[in-house]
C-alpha cells in the first residue's frame, strides 16, 4: 500500500540533513510511495537558490532537488517568508522589488505556510529533517 508523504526541511544546504532528506525522498520514490510536498523552510532555503555553487568534486544538490521534481513531479515549495528574508526571489518577486535577477532554482516555487499545513493535514506521514 502506498502511503502518502510531505517532508519538512529546515536544514541548511551544507548540512547532513539536508543530504538525508535528498536521500530519503529517492528512497520512498523507488519503494512506490508518493510525496505530495517538499517543503523547505528556515535555513533550508539554501536548497532552493540556484546561485549555489559548490566545488566539482561536491555534490550540487540543487541540481539533485530540481531533476527529482523533473523525474517524479514532486512538488518543491520554498517558503515565501524565509526565501525573502534570505535574499532568494523568483522571477515575479525580482520584477516587484526591481531587483536586476531572480535566483529561485528551476522545479522550485515559492508558497506559503498555510499550502503546507494543507498539504499536511491531507498526508499519511510527515517527516521532519
Amino acid at each position: 500500500m502506498s502511503l502518502n508523504f510531505v517532508l519538512l526541511i529546515n536544514s541548511d544546504i551544507n548540512s547532513q540533513g539536508a543530504f538525508s532528506a535528498y536521500q530519503f525522498a529517492c528512497e520512498l520514490l523507488s519503494q512506490g510511495q508518493h510525496i505530495s510536498q517538499i517543503f523547505f523552510y528556515q535555513d533550508a532555503i539554501s536548497n532552493t537558490n540556484h546561485l549555489v555553487s559548490p566545488a566539482s568534486d561536491e555534490l550540487n544538490l540543487v541540481n539533485k532537488w530540481t531533476s527529482l521534481h523533473h523525474d517524479h513531479q514532486v512538488e518543491l515549495v520554498s517558503c515565501v517568508a524565509a526565501s525573502l528574508r534570505r535574499g532568494v526571489v523568483d522571477e515575479q518577486l525580482a520584477n516587484e522589488h526591481k531587483l536586476l535577477a531572480h535566483n529561485l532554482a528551476p522545479g522550485f516555487r515559492l508558497g506559503g505556510l498555510g499550502e503546507f499545513v494543507t498539504a499536511s493535514s491531507s498526508a499519511d506521514r510527515l517527516v521532519q529533517f
